[in-house]
């Protein structure tokens, strides 16, 4: 293994036999050699749509350029000269969009002295559940017993 930590074991071409994998709908295997983002769908369907601050373009994708960083149960901490060169902006607009989606209640900022923030989105995907519960776009939960 590299001297980079291997996260997720994404699956090669000799895996990939169901005409759903990756490298099937995507035909470029090489595009996932860094990995890839679970994205749930009901924030592409919503995020536009909040009440009652919807996300601007920019702020949308600033989130996905965060939960690049989501690897487990802890908050992602990227720093904001490393969104802002992904992002193609200037690092004061990357931390705009941060404090644009704290002002919203959308996110949390958990500042840290001599290292970068944590990210805390939970407020946001609260809010992604409880918009997809009111126009009847969440998904059916499944009962017990």
């Amino acid at each position: 293994m590299s001297a980079q930590k291997k996260i997720v074991d994404f699956p090669t071409a000799e895996k990939a036999t169901s005409k759903h994998a990756f490298v099937k709908r995507w035909k470029h295997a090489d595009l996932f050699k860094k990995g890839y983002v679970p994205l749930p769908v009901l924030f592409l369907h919503h995020y536009a749509d909040l009440k009652p601050f919807p996300l601007t373009s920019g702020e949308a994708l600033f989130v996905l350029h965060l939960m690049e960083f989501k690897w487990d149960e802890e908050n992602p901490f990227p720093g904001y000269k490393t969104l802002a060169k992904r992002m193609g902006i200037s690092p004061k607009m990357a931390r705009r969009h941060a404090q644009s989606l704290e002002q919203k209640h959308y996110l949390n900022r958990v500042i840290r002295i001599a290292q970068t923030n944590r990210f805390d989105l939970t407020p946001l995907f609260d809010a992604l559940l409880k918009a997809s519960v009111q126009d009847g776009s969440a998904p059916k939960m499944k009962r017990s017993g």
